[in-house]
């Protein structure tokens, strides 16, 4: 009786599916249309996290507090090389390495050169591979009709700082941005510096109450005691339109990540 064939065994990745969001671009293409540019909505992980996955799943083959050790020393080492001039290579995800970005000049100085630095990035082979496992779930349109710019401490002498103090005042600045109509309100919720993509879950809103000057270009409030020491995002609702009607449906805009800073002494 002649021998089966054995078929290796397949295991078949289940497909991811994305958000995508479309954003119209500020830069000009020079062609007088409009440009826009994608992003993908994702959620960052951190080394514990994926730790305290594989213990659940009970795929861990040493302790969690020793792996945590070594992924800490390594990531320490993998730095102190990139320090000394090298490229590393980060495992199967791809090769980070010193490289310079924009147009110098043979005769340019040191001190010039050197606000070239920049960090590179080469994805390997199997990161790129991996997009192959992503779909498109859905597509969302961010509106520029309303939009905020920027969130600072109203003081210029604060505001050089890039950071919001608790218990003082700030503004938000941008377009369409009055507070009005059926629903409507100032919020921040706290995020991570590298923040991008969804907004927190609206119980995590925090709301600024003590709005003084309610405009379509500027808001500004009073950074509540309420909010802890941190990175946010401060978040616009309104049902006003770029015109000043009311809109059926509240719209909401998002800043980019914030820090905010506890008050100290005399500022």
């Amino acid at each position: 009786m002649p021998k089966r064939k054995t078929v290796p065994f397949e295991y078949n990745e289940q497909e991811t599916p994305v958000d995508v969001v479309i954003h119209e671009s500020n830069l000009s293409g020079g062609d007088g249309k409009v440009h826009q540019y994608g992003t993908i909505a994702h959620h960052k992980v951190t080394v514990t996290s994926i730790l305290k996955e594989m213990e659940d799943d009970h795929s861990i083959v040493a302790s969690k507090e020793l792996m945590y050790y070594v992924a800490q020393e390594l990531g320490q080492r993998m730095l102190k090389k990139f320090k000394q001039g090298y490229a590393i290579e980060l495992l199967d995800f791809g090769t980070v390495f010193p490289t310079m970005r924009g147009s110098v000049g043979a005769f340019d100085s040191a001190t010039e050169l050197k606000k070239h630095f920049d960090v590179g990035f080469t994805p390997s082979k199997e990161v790129r591979a991996a997009l192959d496992n992503y779909t498109v779930r859905t597509v969302r349109k961010v509106s520029e009709q309303h939009k905020i710019y920027s969130v600072t401490d109203i003081l210029e002498v604060n505001r050089q700082k890039k950071e919001l103090t608790v218990g003082l005042m700030a503004q938000v600045t941008g377009k369409a941005i009055k507070l009005g109509g059926k629903t409507f309100g100032l919020y921040a919720a706290a995020v991570s510096q590298e923040w991008v993509g969804e907004l927190p879950e609206r119980t995590q809103w925090i709301a600024m109450e003590h709005i003084s000057i309610n405009k379509p270009s500027t808001i500004q409030f009073f950074v509540e005691e309420v909010l802890k020491p941190g990175w946010y995002v401060f978040i616009v609702e309104t049902c006003l339109s770029g015109s000043g009607k009311e809109l059926k449906q509240s719209v909401l805009v998002s800043s980019d990540p914030v820090q905010v800073v506890a008050r100290t002494g005399i500022v």
